[in-house]
């Protein structure tokens, strides 16, 4: 509840309300799948680049999940 922890939730909030979609590169913490959920709440694009292709969870499936840098750079240019 300090300065500084308001500070860095500002700072972070300002760029994710400017930026026009978001990428979360697995595994990510669990900051990065708030912001991640963020962005796609605010009808943002949101992209799961996955880390671990044999698994993973359906709620992935409120995103865009991409098994390749290759294949989110293609979804990328259409964002």
């Amino acid at each position: 509840q300090g300065w500084a922890a308001r500070h860095i939730f500002e700072f972070d909030k300002h760029h994710l309300d400017l930026c026009e979609a978001g990428v979360l590169v697995m595994p990510g913490g669990r900051s990065a799948h708030l912001e991640l959920g963020y962005l796609i709440g605010n009808g943002k694009p949101g992209f799961i680049l996955m880390d671990n292709p044999d698994r993973w969870d359906v709620m992935y499936q409120f995103g865009t999940v991409c098994f390749s840098e290759e294949e989110l750079r293609g979804h990328l240019g259409k964002a």
